[in-house]
Formats: structure tokens, sequence, C-alpha cells
């Protein structure tokens, strides 16, 4: 797995646990509450992705899985308010943070480029999530965004610049949130378009040489 990678799932592994600290403090029934947990399940679908990557490419698969892949699967179940107990694999989690510790530092160090992307990506998903759940949370008894899946769609349009106009926000924050939104769609997709363009000038010069 390439260090942009690895890099993201790292910070995304720490971005988690703090979404999931959030749900002590927010009623269980709200959807505020259900809009976080959709964005652990999105979560969830990177982490277990990353885990059958990695053990698709390792050589000695078995020892990777007995070692700490374990720690990887459960790490990618999201937790389920109907099995309370379920939440507590909140650890297995940590756990992943404290050995993605040295991978965030060595590919950083050794990929100063490639961990910008990386970063960018990051801070990206960030401030979706703090703008969409800031939207529904001031929006949601005085405008249209009423549930976390008129947010989820609402933010989607919005990062993507489409701008439906079926959901806006009515008040001043929720319209700076929507400002911001659209700036980092506009960054986000910049981003990709550069990281694409590099990998495939990389390419292009790798088989010029080998020629």
């Amino acid at each position: 797995m390439n260090s942009v990678t690895k890099l993201i799932v790292a910070l995304l592994s720490i971005l988690s646990i703090a979404l999931l600290g959030l749900t002590f403090f927010i009623d269980q029934n709200s959807e505020l509450n259900k809009l976080i947990h959709y964005y652990d399940l999105g979560l969830c679908a990177v982490f277990l992705y990353d885990f059958f990557i990695q053990l698709y490419k390792r050589k000695k698969r078995w020892r990777y899985f007995f070692t700490y892949g374990w720690i990887d699967l459960l790490s990618s179940i999201p937790v389920m308010s109907e099995f309370s107990y379920v939440r507590m694999l909140r650890i297995f989690r940590i756990v992943r943070i404290l050995r993605s510790y040295k991978i965030l530092y060595a590919y950083i160090i050794s990929n100063k480029r490639s961990s910008l992307y990386g970063l960018i990506v990051f801070i990206s998903t960030v401030i979706l999530i703090l703008s969409t759940t800031l939207v529904l949370h001031i929006e949601q008894d005085v405008g249209n965004i009423k549930t976390a899946e008129d947010a989820l769609w609402w933010s989607y349009i919005t990062i993507t610049t489409v701008g439906y106009g079926d959901y806006y926000p009515v008040t001043n924050p929720g319209k700076l949130a929507a400002s911001i939104l659209i700036l980092n769609g506009i960054a986000i997709f910049g981003a990709i378009i550069s990281y694409i363009t590099s990998k495939v000038n990389t390419i292009k010069k790798r088989s010029s040489l080998d020629q």
C-alpha cells in the first residue's frame, strides 16, 4: 500500500475515535447521532478495504492476521447502538492509532509530497464532516435540512458545487459552513487532479527510461 493511503487511513483512525466519542454526549435517538453513525460506516468501509489490501499484499498472510491483522479487522466493524457491548471495539481502534504513529512519522519524512496529498484529503474530510454536522445542528429546527439524510445529500451536492437548491441553509452560520464546504470541494478536486497528473507524469518518465 502506498504512503498516501497509509497516511489517510492512520489519520482517519484518529478521526473515528473523535466521532465515536461524540456519541456519548448527544441524544442516541437524535438525527445528529444518526449522521455520526453514517460517517462511522463510511470510515469502517475504508478500514475494511485497508485490511483486505494489506492481507492480499502480505506474503505471510496468517502471520499478519494473528499479529495485528485481527485488530485491523475488528476496528473496521461499525458501532451499532442496538448492541451496546459492541462499543468495546473502540479499544481496537485505539490500538490501531498507537500503531499508526510510527507509520505517520516514517512516511511524512520519506514522502513529503505524497504526504501533503494525504493531509489535504484528511483535512477535506474533516471539513466535510464538521460542516455537515454543524448545518444539521443549526438548521434542523429553522430550515429545511431536518434529517441526517437531508444533511448528507446537501453536503454532497454542495461539495461537488452542483447546488440543486432543494436543500439549503437559511441561518448565517449555516451559510458560512456552506461557503467553506464549497471552497473545500474546489480544493479537494484540485488536489485529486494534481495527484493524478503527478502519477501519470511519473509513469511516462519511467516508460521513457525503459525504452
